[in-house]
């Protein structure tokens, strides 16, 4: 009988991008250059990386339901048939390399040692995306099959609520959550402390995508249309020259913009002020009909 395999820290590509997205945000409190680190993320976790498509596989897993057992089973297949056309030599070399960057940068040791919230569901997908090569037998059947029916259960229990859905894999603890606020509003003033909902839901977009840059690109571009389809509706309302000067201001800034690549902070920024505007006209609009 083979030596019995162990799970690796080192090789779990969930684990590997939430320290990562943890390091970024306490960089960023610490008034740490964070940008090694999200270079990083956009190097090896880009969507078009091996490494990238693992991890949307162990995203994927993370956040789905399933109605039973049996409807668990077959979504569980279809991803491990999934992962299992990924190229594991490749997949293997980037692993390496990341890990070798980090190295450079951080003391191993302590980048690792924190706590990760589902480790056994990482640990668990981790064995099963493992036993997709061929090449080797790293893992008993008996826990391979212990890991198969844990990844079950957990796609047949009750998810949590969207509040505690704000992070990238949606089971991080309010903590992250916080950094993870505050990683995208460093510099913003204290007025965001108390999150919008559409600022909450450009946030989740944003940690969510961060392997997937196209498509938050083409969430932005919805949202620039989106906002300026709402101020031109709400600026009839409005009184106030002054304010309607500032609405008009942001409807043609909007009107025209179309984002390419990845999303820049100032663009972030744009958004998060629409949003802002948005709720400080629906006051306005509660006072005057209060008055009338």
């Amino acid at each position: 009988m083979h030596k019995k395999a162990k799970h690796s820290k080192f090789k779990n590509a969930g684990i590997l991008f939430e320290l990562l997205t943890r390091q970024i945000t306490a960089d960023i409190l610490a008034g740490r250059d964070e940008s090694f680190t999200k270079n990083l993320m956009f190097k090896y976790f880009h969507e078009s990386k091996e490494l990238g498509k693992e991890v949307q596989l162990y995203n994927f897993i993370l956040q789905q339901k399933s109605k039973d057992a049996s409807s668990a089973e077959r979504l569980l297949n279809v991803v491990l048939q999934t992962r299992s056309k990924l190229d594991e030599r490749e997949l293997n070399k980037q692993k390496y390399n990341i890990i070798k960057e980090i190295k450079e940068k951080y003391n191993i040791d302590e980048f690792l040692k924190n706590k990760i919230p589902n480790y056994k569901l990482y640990a668990s997908i981790y064995k099963l995306f493992e036993d997709q090569d061929k090449s080797e037998v790293k893992f008993d059947v008996s826990e391979l099959l212990e890991s198969r029916e844990y990844i079950v259960e957990s796609l047949t229990k009750e998810k949590k609520s969207e509040q505690e859905m704000m992070d990238v894999y949606g089971n991080q603890s309010a903590e992250v959550r916080l950094l993870a606020y505050k990683f995208l509003i460093e510099n913003f003033n204290t007025k965001y402390n108390n999150l919008l909902p559409d600022q909450k839901k450009l946030l989740k977009e944003y940690i969510t995508n961060v392997s997937n840059s196209s498509k938050f690109t083409k969430y932005v571009n919805e949202e620039y249309k989106r906002i300026s389809g709402v101020l031109k509706d709400q600026v009839k309302n409005v009184t106030s020259e002054v304010v309607k000067i500032k609405i008009n201001e942001v409807i043609s800034q909007f009107s025209t913009k179309s984002c390419v690549g990845v999303i820049k902070e100032n663009q972030l920024t744009s958004l998060l002020n629409a949003y802002e505007l948005i709720e400080e006209i629906k006051k306005i609009d509660v006072k005057n009909e209060a008055k009338s």
